[in-house]
């Protein structure tokens, strides 16, 4: 925990449940790593492709779609903690995504003064399509926080916070590549502070889940890992049409993916 001062004593970590709540994470979050999604070549795209900036801005407007309702994922989860300690603990991680009491250093607001540096408005970015892909991710997400067990919901998003150190340099990369003036706190925010929350994700599982939720775990983590591999497949396919002409499917390159299906309304204008 970051900010708070922890409920739980070490006793709690203790018993013979815990300790194999814990070991299934464990190993899971190292399962995880195995995932297509560590290896994407979009992670590998920074320095080795020019990106306009218009693209680049239509890719990190697209991500505001991820930001904006994470906070209140956050909320709901902790209207279905089991008891005060946890719900004590998880507040902790939303004290610090809400911007520790200052409405502008929230994580949303941060994005979106990113986003007005590089000449898109807050009100273009509310009013931007919805990539499939992140329209996917957001009701998975929803549905594991709404529907699932507490703990198993602690996992997919402990699992989910596992993935930004390694998917928020590239976007910070290419935010700084195509914009040299972006406002870069957002970024700045991210990276092992994300690692911490992982862990308080996983602290919660260990104290709260039942060895009959492990299936769910696995089955949560892999499908919301194949849907963030189909954003970084539409991502890739944005950065590197503009080079190309938009080939057929049977023609796409074959190092990507099959990609999801594309929005059919326009992106707003931004700067070029």
């Amino acid at each position: 925990m970051e900010h708070f001062k922890s409920p739980f004593v070490a006793s709690d970590f203790s018993t013979p449940e815990a300790l194999q709540n814990q070991r299934f994470f464990d190993e899971e979050l190292a399962r995880a790593r195995t995932h297509a999604f560590f290896t994407h070549p979009f992670l590998a795209s920074p320095g080795k492709l020019v990106v306009s900036r218009e693209t680049t801005a239509i890719v990190l407007t697209s991500f505001y779609k991820i930001v904006a309702p994470f906070t209140g994922l956050l909320c709901s989860l902790g209207g279905r903690s089991p008891d005060l300690r946890t719900r004590f603990a998880l507040m902790d991680n939303l004290y610090e995504e809400m911007g520790c009491g200052d409405l502008g250093s929230a994580h949303p607001s941060l994005y979106l003064r990113m986003l007005a540096s590089i000449g898109v408005s807050e009100a273009a970015a509310e009013a931007a399509p919805t990539l499939p892909a992140i329209r996917r991710i957001n009701e998975h997400l929803e549905e594991v926080v709404k529907t699932e067990p507490f703990a198993v919901a602690c996992a997919v998003l402990a699992s989910a916070e596992a993935t930004i150190p390694s998917s928020f340099p590239v976007l910070a990369a290419l935010a700084k590549s195509a914009f040299p003036g972006v406002d870069s706190t957002f970024f700045d925010r991210h990276g092992p502070r994300d690692e911490g929350h992982s862990e308080d994700a996983a602290v919660l599982f260990a104290l709260s889940a039942k060895g009959s939720m492990f299936p769910r775990v696995t089955e949560h983590v892999q499908r919301d890992l194949a849907l963030r591999v189909e954003l970084f497949d539409e991502w890739l396919w944005a950065m590197t049409s503009v080079a190309q002409p938009r080939t057929a499917p049977s023609q796409r390159p074959s190092h990507l993916p099959p990609r999801s299906a594309r929005p059919t309304t326009a992106h707003p204008s931004v700067p070029v």
